[in-house]
């Protein structure tokens, strides 16, 4: 990640999203308290980047940006330019 932007911000405090596997479909208060403080720690972040879908979710849910897999971003900065 650190290759593909000008600037990597990592939430401090922010260990794990809480989602556990799936569990955050079924209790969404795991991900709502383990995530409490990411909007502020994100709020200068146009996109964020995560390894796991549900993750994603999560993150994306009470982040207030985008999160996507990393694989997107490397596809995304590895495709050639056009003139």
């Amino acid at each position: 990640a650190r290759r593909c932007s000008n600037n990597v911000v990592i939430p401090e405090g922010i260990h794990c999203c809480g989602f556990a596997g799936d569990k955050g479909f079924t209790t969404p208060q795991l991900n709502a308290h383990a995530l409490r403080s990411l909007k502020d720690a994100v709020q200068y972040c146009s996109e964020g980047i995560s390894t796991s879908r549900t993750c994603e979710i999560g993150l994306s849910q009470h982040g207030g940006i985008d999160y996507h897999g990393l694989v997107y971003l490397v596809d995304r900065v590895t495709r050639a330019r056009t003139a």
